[in-house]
């Protein structure tokens, strides 16, 4: 998957659109870091495809840490283990009962 890549306030003003669009307050969603978006998101989590999702790759890995920090600070779940190297992709879902979490 080809991703535009963006700067940290770009991809929290393009991520905070897109949630505001669906019901829900920030610890309704999971937002997360990964290399390998489809393993992160669908096969980990068990996020469909057609579900509610959104991801963007950042400049660097630290700016997606700082846009995963920004998010969790803003109390939506997630886990700021640490990442795989080159782990750029930043990507949000709503959770459901088919999510993990």
């Amino acid at each position: 998957m080809d991703y535009h890549i963006m700067d940290y306030n770009t991809v929290i003003k393009r991520m905070e659109t897109y949630m505001s669009k669906f019901e829900g307050d920030y610890p309704d969603w999971y937002i997360g870091i990964t290399n390998d978006l489809d393993e992160g998101l669908f096969d980990f989590h068990g996020v469909e495809e057609n579900g509610i999702w959104i991801s963007f790759g950042a400049d660097t890995e630290e700016v997606a840490k700082k846009v995963e920090q920004y998010f969790l600070d803003k109390k939506t779940d997630g886990n700021p283990s640490s990442i795989n190297e080159g782990s750029r992709i930043v990507y949000a879902y709503k959770k459901n009962s088919k999510t993990t979490p």
